[in-house]
């Protein structure tokens, strides 16, 4: 139902001459909840930007570019920066002009060649194809972030959780199994916390693996079957699969979303911590006023190591706005006003926003976040960056058949790793 309802505005877009105002920019987001609210404060802050419709299509963004007709999206905000090249290539976007100023400031003297970067380079790695830029980065997201209750650990007297490894977490989650708390709510219903939780373990393990995974040409050159994401699943596998590791069993877990998660360490204290990007502090702090609880009981911490000492692993994701291809001029001018510096600011002061520009200020007073994110010395997030084999039917599947077949204690967790990489594999050399 969900899906048939996110579905419906692009399904009338598909008779050109039924609906639709030609005048009005329609931009297709996969936002819902608190952040589309948010991203519609933005744009009623934009100025000379009047007639902007936004169309909430959720997982289901890949339909903008199918669409047609007056009512499809002139803009998208693509969750997925890894597949701004292919859709290049394949003609479903408009370029931007290659001498655009929304790349870098001309005449800034912080570089030989005159111009100032606005964006870290593995933006224009992502948004650009064959010389020329397809799109702006929007939104970044911390994807290596773990959030926990300083009440919850003192109680159960586990120590700083900065200071865990992962194989802690693992001890952790077996001590607290015969307590009334479980170590980690999990979102199972959102395919995209499973793949956050995969690709920290993997770039914790072997960020060379890690890199080659993100590098392959194609689905088809893309080796699955490696030490380090066999590695990877197992540390997954020993976390979910105790018979009490997740709060309310594996049925609870694969019906609950990313903000209730986060209520379950916050609110209904079930759970210690949660793995989530920084846009889940404004779900923190509603849990806080619901409960009347002081911000002294929130922590942030990083990903933990595999190995004490061992560097932590750090990845950075984001939406970026693109063009369709049917797109006219006054979408350019939106885009251009979403570019801007200042433009995200109602986000930012509301909370669970880092802008990728670099002359954006990403301070918040109220923010819980660990000091000084660093967005620069992270690698994008692997099921962005790989496309299909990414997405719902891929990586998104493969890893919630693996929690189911693991959790609650009912699967070995080997035969469940060796079905995982021959499912990955056999994606790739299907793919089209």
């Amino acid at each position: 139902m969900l899906q048939a309802g996110a579905l419906l505005p692009l399904m009338t877009a598909c008779a050109p001459d039924l609906l639709g105002d030609p005048d009005v920019v329609r931009i297709g987001v996969s936002w819902s909840g608190t952040e589309l609210a948010a991203f519609r404060a933005v744009l009623d802050g934009l100025a000379g930007v009047s007639r902007v419709e936004v169309v909430p299509l959720g997982d289901d963004i890949g339909t903008a570019f199918t669409a047609s007709g007056r009512a499809a999206p002139d803009l998208v905000m693509l969750p997925q920066a890894g597949q701004v090249r292919g859709l290049a290539a394949a003609g479903e976007l408009t370029p931007l002009d290659k001498k655009t100023p929304l790349w870098a400031e001309p005449g800034a003297p912080s570089s030989a060649s005159g111009e100032s970067p606005l964006y870290l380079p593995y933006w224009r790695q992502l948004l650009f194809h064959d010389g020329t830029p397809y799109g702006i980065p929007f939104k970044a997201s911390a994807k290596s972030l773990v959030w926990f209750d300083r009440e919850s650990v003192d109680q159960y007297r586990l120590g700083d959780p900065s200071n865990w490894t992962v194989e802690d977490w693992i001890d952790k989650a077996e001590v607290l199994a015969r307590t009334p708390i479980r170590l980690l709510a999990l979102a199972a219903a959102d395919g995209w916390v499973l793949t956050d939780l995969f690709e920290n373990m993997l770039l914790a393990e072997s960020p060379r693996d890690y890199g080659e995974l993100a590098a392959a040409a194609s689905d088809r050159d893309r080796r699955w079957d490696r030490a380090a994401v066999r590695a990877a699943l197992g540390r997954l596998g020993a976390l979910w699969g105790g018979r009490s590791a997740l709060p309310g069993g594996l049925g609870r877990a694969l019906t609950r979303q990313f903000p209730d998660a986060v209520r379950e360490v916050f609110d209904r204290r079930t759970a210690v911590m949660v793995v989530m990007p920084d846009f889940a502090e404004p779900v923190v702090r509603r849990c806080l006023r619901h409960t009347g609880r002081s911000r002294d009981v929130v922590g942030a911490t990083w990903f933990p190591s595999i190995r004490r000492h061992s560097p932590k692993p750090r990845i950075v994701g984001g939406d970026v706005v693109v063009l369709t291809r049917q797109a006219g001029p006054a979408a350019v001018g939106v885009v251009e006003a979403l570019a801007a510096p200042q433009a995200p600011g109602p986000w930012i002061r509301e909370g669970g926003f880092l802008s990728p520009n670099l002359r954006t200020s990403n301070e918040h007073r109220e923010s819980f976040l660990p000091a000084g994110i660093d967005l620069s010395h992270c690698a994008f997030d692997l099921s962005d960056r790989i496309s299909r084999v990414g997405g719902r039917d891929g990586l998104w599947r493969v890893l919630t058949d693996f929690l189911i077949e693991v959790g609650d204690g009912d699967g070995g967790v080997q035969p469940a790793i060796d079905r995982a990489v021959l499912a990955l594999n056999d994606f790739g050399r299907t793919s089209r």
